[in-house]
């Protein structure tokens, strides 16, 4: 059953509220080896200590709000270490992190930390069979996020952010491109069966040399329609081992090394795309324009060590720090939130909007008690319950023709009760006395 994942899509308007808002930072960084040791990483040329104190200047110099990451060993007490050590450092006390999910056979995980002050994690999936039934490399982390709007009450939703996390399979070999196309045909095919078109990034190392891939033409391609990524940096390129994209590129930062990978840099490898409804900037979550950044990256470093020359991307502190952690650059990019700030006369503004020519062509609604009854004439549609602070207090696909609804858990009170599709809407304000 797919979820509802836009919320307060009327109550969040300027008839009820007027609006600020928030930015909140997305990163995506490839950890090199965190808590892994193999027999080229190890535990002198890739100490988890001294790690620890390059990630740290890293994100208090990025300060990202929702954190992924790629290349954690596999337990919970490397995503712990990361809380302890390098985010909630220093009085700082907002990061939560997620459960790490698995395929049971991998020894590299994703992880996602966020700030809990911010965001509430609401989801947690995992993407790991490729439409063929075989199994994905390593799994594709889903976490459904919904913003905490401050002039809202404790627990209320405004809006949700989706995000995909992924470290597709390396390599340049053709099973290596067929593995990364098996893994993001598996993830489009998840979100289209699981969620409504909505505010999705998908980000991670993607490992992929160009935009011709099959991996990249599967998030982005038009078959998907309104479940189609959009890249915010490079709209459809050669990007990898081309100097002209030089600025995008995030790996490698070494020219030559035993752990980290060697070449300079010359392959965006690291990626974060976005879905239609935030870069149209037309809803609640929108992408901020030219904030998507590969974090130390000049444009000046192609084929080049991070540290060669000049570099004034970011202080100096962070440009070592940045080359001795991984042989991967950070990106980052931002998202603008609306808020509601102030609450008008909530009854009022309901009225009104009850009263408007919404054309109720596919809709009836009725009320029996602690019951209500949604009929439906349509095909697929959505019911939805608000109280008058527009907080969704339940939602769900309308199943059938009729559909009776059991409000009897909610506290006495009066609800708007909404039923909409692609083609029309009803709005009814009823009592419900518990």
């Amino acid at each position: 059953m797919k979820i509802a994942v836009t919320l307060v899509f009327f109550l969040a308007t300027n008839l009820l509220f007027a609006q600020s808002y928030d930015t909140l930072r997305v990163m995506s960084y490839n950890l090199l080896y965190y808590g892994e040791v193999t027999n080229f990483c190890t535990s002198t040329n890739n100490n988890i200590n001294d790690k620890d104190g390059y990630f740290k200047t890293i994100a208090s110099y990025t300060k990202p709000d929702i954190l992924l990451v790629n290349e954690m060993g596999a337990n919970q007490i490397y995503a712990d270490r990361i809380i302890a050590n390098v985010l909630n450092v220093d009085g700082e006390t907002r990061y939560q992190r997620a459960n790490i999910q698995n395929n049971s056979f991998s020894s590299l995980v994703n992880g996602v930390f966020y700030d809990k002050k911010k965001l509430a994690l609401h989801r947690l999936e995992k993407v790991s069979i490729a439409q063929n039934n075989s199994n994905l490399v390593r799994v594709i982390d889903v976490w459904s996020f919904y913003y905490k709007d401050p002039n809202l009450s404790e627990g209320s939703d405004t809006a949700f952010i989706h995000l995909a996390g992924m470290h597709l399979k390396a390599g340049s070999s053709s099973s290596d491109v067929v593995d990364r196309g098996l893994a993001t045909e598996a993830l489009m095919n998840y979100l289209e069966t699981e969620y409504e078109p909505s505010y999705f990034i998908a980000a991670g190392d993607m490992n992929m040399k160009s935009s011709n891939e099959s991996a990249y033409q599967n998030l982005t391609n038009n078959s998907f329609g309104e479940y189609k990524f959009y890249d915010p940096l490079i709209p459809n390129e050669m990007w990898s081992g081309a100097s002209s994209f030089s600025y995008s590129h995030t790996q490698s930062t070494h020219t030559s090394g035993s752990c980290a990978s060697g070449g300079g840099l010359d392959d965006r490898f690291d990626i974060m795309l976005m879905s239609g409804q935030i870069m149209e900037d037309t809803g609640m979550v929108s992408y901020v324009s030219d904030s998507y950044i590969a974090v130390g990256n000049d444009g000046d470093h192609y084929n080049l060590s991070l540290l060669d020359g000049t570099n004034n991307s970011a202080p100096a502190t962070v440009l070592s720090a940045l080359y001795d952690m991984s042989d991967h650059l950070p990106v980052i990019a931002d998202i603008s939130v609306k808020q509601l700030t102030s609450v008008t006369d909530t009854t009022d503004s309901l009225n009104g909007i009850l009263s408007r020519s919404i054309d109720p062509m596919n809709w009836q609604i009725e009320v029996y008690g602690q019951q209500v009854e949604v009929k439906y004439s349509g095909s697929s549609g959505w019911v939805f319950a608000h109280d008058l602070t527009g907080r969704i207090v339940y939602s769900n696909k309308q199943i059938g023709k009729s559909n009776r609804i059991n409000l009897s858990k909610l506290n006495s009170g009066f609800y708007v009760i909404t039923g909409r599709d692609s083609e029309s809407s009803l709005s009814r304000k009823v009592f419900i006395r518990n």
